[in-house]
């Protein structure tokens, strides 16, 4: 198991089928996917790291995004779930922090999914005027291909958002509508890696539900706040899904080697 160990606070449906088909994926997503123009400084503000900053936050996740490559490469994984036990333990910005570094590599895309459909906080921790997200889809309210949403400079890396929390949220991963969007937007590009963005394992069953369809998690835990007891819960839930990765925040010692 890694350890990212990382200096500061991480906390911090559409038509009867999917309209997805395209004889070039590429284009398609790139004349529907809004792009929006960020504020670095505002987003650093909420505890984002961009790939190309300095101290041992960005330090962390570039370790962590190569370990997590190899992995993926090696053994063909394409959709990978971040999660926590409970609440409050930074994973929101822990799966912005790693699709952020991940983008940054060559020959890689990215795609960002929020599917906590508790409390999705992507929207807002990057600052999208989105109106709607997949809760839209989910009730039949928009085309999946209308959601899609681009950072400006950040090429490789689309973000799909939920807006507003769902009813009966775990029904709704259960069935086979999310199971088949799930993989044709993993199969839309032969090198794209999905990342989601989940709800906590010990509050919601919607991980639980989920777990058949990931490749893989990386657990977000926090230094003082996490009970042992229940990180040991939460891997006996997940014992049948790979773990990819750890990341540990609020830290108590800092990496401060440099080379």
């Amino acid at each position: 198991m890694t350890v990212e160990r990382i200096h500061r606070t991480i906390e911090l449906m559409h038509p009867p089928r999917l309209e997805l088909e395209s004889e070039q994926p590429e284009e398609v997503e790139s004349s529907h996917a809004r792009r929006i123009d960020i504020d670095r400084a505002s987003l650093r503000s909420r505890r984002v790291v961009f790939p190309e900053d300095s101290g041992p936050a960005a330090r962390a996740y570039r370790m962590l995004r190569t370990q997590l490559l190899q992995l993926v490469r090696t053994h063909e994984l394409r959709t990978i779930g971040i999660v926590s036990a409970a609440d409050g333990e930074g994973k929101t910005v822990t799966a912005i922090n790693l699709a952020l570094s991940l983008a940054a590599e060559p020959n890689q895309t990215v795609l960002l999914v929020d599917l906590d459909l508790h409390r999705p906080n992507v929207a807002v921790l990057l600052g999208l005027p989105a109106q709607c997200g997949l809760e839209a889809w989910l009730s039949g309210d928009a085309f999946i291909d209308d959601l899609f949403w681009g950072l400006a400079g950040i090429e490789r890396l689309r973000v799909l958002p939920t807006v507003a929390p769902c009813p009966g949220s775990s029904d709704l991963l259960a069935g086979a509508r999310v199971r088949d969007l799930l993989h044709e937007l993993e199969s839309r590009y032969a090198d794209r890696l999905v990342l989601l963005d989940l709800p906590p394992v010990l509050l919601t069953d919607d991980v639980i539900t989920l777990a058949p369809l990931l490749d893989g998690v990386v657990i977000v835990a926090s230094e003082g706040y996490t009970r042992r007891e229940d990180l040991k819960r939460m891997t006996e839930l997940l014992r049948s899904v790979r773990l990819v990765g750890t990341v540990l925040n609020c830290a108590s010692e800092s990496e401060r080697r440099a080379y």
